[in-house]
């Protein structure tokens, strides 16, 4: 618990500055979409499909493709009373609390002592692109992955690392069962994240098999990832089948265009640069993309110490010297893939445009190097406690100055949902969500009252929840064609005097319009799971209690 402890006090340079009142400035509007969330918790609407307020307050399916975890996670803290910027502000100290002490746990798995894993964790912890994440761009989602990263290693370790193989390929072992969470989780906090840590783990796994001879632990490890596909399936079943409608050449194109944001070699490993602007055309940035002085000399100089220095195999062996190189290996791989010198493998695997900016492979070097860092622990055999904490003192003041914000805002929840801060938000990453029965994006906020095209009629609205509105419509003519404020989407459905009519999209922003006969009416829109999203809701909710019966079941006869 010591060592826990240590690790713990040597994460809180990173983040003290946000134990106070306010928020600070970020890239990316978190706030916004967990009290869209909180809307969603509050009228059931689970899992959450639609945020009403986004896109101008038109509405827009931000969930149905967009993580949902870090909102689950921070509308615990709000329910318990903080407030929506204090419970975003608690989450991103988790992450770098969390990442530190998952990857403490695993450096100490690999490296067999606690001062290499102590110097692992801060390594992680004080990466310029984990500063980059949390302060600059208010990445949540990709923060929350560094968490996760350890852990799905570790478990992939004690599975091979286990004696009963019996027990693994029948799911009799709480590792495996666990490893289709850690999947899961990660997927569902993070795609982006989840794909590009996939190949990575893949070449991992392949390791292990090799070289401790354990071909048959590929079952379960597939079954372990195929389990937590079905896990995922309320999430990924959506985005394959109905990401159709909406216009992903937005996300891809123009400033989202990967060619745009390769990063150069002096950015990288040399560049002490800092900033808090964007990611521009070319190598003039205003923010930085380095992945940091220590975190890549520190392996590659235990790396070369042991290849070039004369030792005997046993003592090669005890100094996991494979495992070192197979991590450099990965984390200089994962920076070829930021600059431009890779485009031809971006250019020959088309899903690899959806991640737009090759820097975000930072986050698979950052943790590949940094646990890499771990091994230096075995360059002196002397004084090495003197020897690894002058290395995180290194480390620490380097880099602790990155962890800080641009501005301040000394706002409540009351100053951050309306006026000006208000409006930013609403129309905030409007053109990712956007459906395609649209032509054009709205530019203004949406009216609040219901909008009649053809005929005589006045309406207006009487309710408006997180997946429901309800307007009374009085028509003096004998039928009209109204046309709501809300931009339409499969899954709303439409009914006047509670009876279904059909309902169809109109006009530039493509929204919900119907006809009205004659008469006073009540006529509300709901919105309601299609078959995909029912399909995939009952599929991850078996999938849940079967994989929590067979944890259950492993932890208690097995352990």
């Amino acid at each position: 618990m010591k060592i826990i402890f240590l690790v713990l006090l040597l994460t809180i340079p990173t983040f003290f500055r946000m134990l106070r009142p306010g928020i600070f400035s970020m890239q990316d509007f978190h706030i916004f979409r967990l009290y869209e969330f909180d809307k969603c918790v509050k009228d059931l609407q689970i899992p959450c499909r639609w945020a009403p307020d986004a896109g101008f307050g038109y509405g827009e399916p931000v969930f149905n493709f967009y993580t949902q975890i870090p909102y689950a996670m921070g509308e615990i803290f709000h329910f318990l009373g903080f407030q929506f910027i204090d419970s975003i502000k608690i989450l991103f100290i988790l992450t770098l609390v969390g990442s530190a002490v998952s990857m403490f746990f695993l450096a100490r798995q690999i490296w067999g002592n606690n001062l290499s894993a102590i110097l692992s964790a801060v390594v992680y912890t004080y990466a310029p692109y984990r500063a980059l994440d949390i302060w600059v761009r208010g990445a949540l989602p990709e923060a929350m992955a560094f968490v996760i990263f350890p852990v799905i290693i570790l478990l992939i370790n004690n599975i091979f690392s286990h004696k009963n193989l019996r027990d693994i390929l029948l799911f009799r072992q709480k590792q495996t069962c666990l490893l289709s969470f850690s999947l899961a989780l990660l997927l569902v906090t993070h795609n982006l994240s989840f794909l590009m840590f996939l190949p990575f783990l893949i070449i991992w796994i392949g390791f292990l098999i090799f070289t401790n001879k354990k071909w048959r632990l590929v079952l379960p490890i597939f079954g372990a990832s195929i389990l937590s596909v079905f896990l995922s399936a309320f999430y990924l079943l959506p985005i394959i089948f109905e990401s159709k409608f909406i216009d992903l050449n937005l996300v891809t194109s123009g400033y989202f265009d990967f060619r745009a944001h390769f990063t150069t070699v002096n950015q990288l490993l040399i560049s002490r640069f800092w900033g808090y602007g964007a990611s521009l055309f070319g190598p003039k940035d205003d923010l930085s993309l380095s992945v940091g002085q220590v975190q890549w000399i520190f392996p590659l100089v235990t790396l070369l110490w042991f290849l070039f220095k004369k030792q005997d195999k046993q003592s090669l062996s005890s100094i996991k010297w494979k495992e070192l190189l197979v991590l450099v290996g990965i984390g200089w791989l994962a920076l070829f893939l930021t600059h431009n010198k890779s485009t031809f493998i971006w250019e020959n695997i088309p899903f690899l445009s959806y991640l737009q900016f090759p820097w975000r492979w930072l986050a698979i070097s950052t943790f590949a190097f940094s646990l890499a860092s771990g091994g230096v622990a075995f360059l002196i055999k002397k004084n090495n406690g003197i020897f690894i904490s002058v290395l995180i003192v290194l480390a620490v003041t380097l880099n602790f100055s990155f962890f800080k914000e641009d501005i301040w805002h000394k706002v409540g929840d009351l100053e951050q949902f309306s006026g000006n801060r208000w409006e930013e938000q609403i129309a905030a990453s409007l053109p990712d969500y956007w459906p395609v029965f649209a032509k054009e994006l709205p530019t203004e906020p949406a009216p609040k009252d219901p909008i009649i095209l053809e005929g005589k009629a006045s309406g207006s609205l009487v309710e408006k929840t997180s997946n429901k509105a309800a307007y009374d419509i009085t028509v003096q003519s004998d039928d009209v064609k109204v046309q709501f404020p809300i931009v339409f989407f499969p899954g709303w459905k439409s009914y006047i005097d509670n009876q279904e009519i059909d309902i169809y999209p109109s006009g530039i922003y493509g929204l919900i319009t119907t006809k009205v006969s004659g008469g006073m009416h009540t006529l509300t829109l709901s919105f309601t799971n299609t078959p995909v999203r029912t399909i995939g809701n009952i599929v991850s909710l078996l999938s849940l209690l079967t994989a929590t019966i067979l944890l259950l079941k492993a932890d208690k006869r097995y352990g």
